[in-house]
């Protein structure tokens, strides 16, 4: 791993369509961004801010997550997340999350960490293929 630097930000947008509704995933019974995309898409925005400092043979995983959805987007709404790393401790890595509308409304915000494996060892550990 790199030196990571605090207060390195990547972004990541989505528009809310058919595919990621709380109907599709299952965890509500309307048509609007479901939370579970959500947090899918403030985790690609931390996967990415982290890409940068990781060497070739290494990832990160995800190992906690404190997320509020606090508005609701509809069919068509353009969603982005933003994700900035704001600790770092060893391999563990914190990141402030937030999204918000094409408006500039925050929908949801909140606090993932993420943690460096090699992908290799990672895999061999739960019987899977290396990578």
């Amino acid at each position: 791993m790199k030196e990571m630097i605090i207060g390195t930000s990547f972004e990541a947008t989505t528009i809310v369509n058919s595919t990621n509704t709380a109907i599709t995933a299952g965890s509500g019974s309307l048509p609007v961004f479901g939370t579970p995309f959500l947090i899918a898409l403030m985790e690609k925005a931390t996967c990415d801010a982290a890409a940068d400092f990781l060497e070739k043979e290494e990832t990160t995983v995800g190992t906690a997550i404190h997320i509020s959805h606090s508005k609701a987007s509809g069919i068509g709404t353009v969603v982005t997340a933003k994700a900035v790393i704001s600790e770092i401790s060893g391999r563990k890595i914190t990141f402030d999350v937030s999204a918000s509308d094409e408006h500039g409304d925050c929908i949801g915000s909140g606090r993932i960490e993420r943690f460096v494996v090699s992908a290799n060892k990672f895999m061999q550990k739960v019987g899977g293929n290396e990578i």
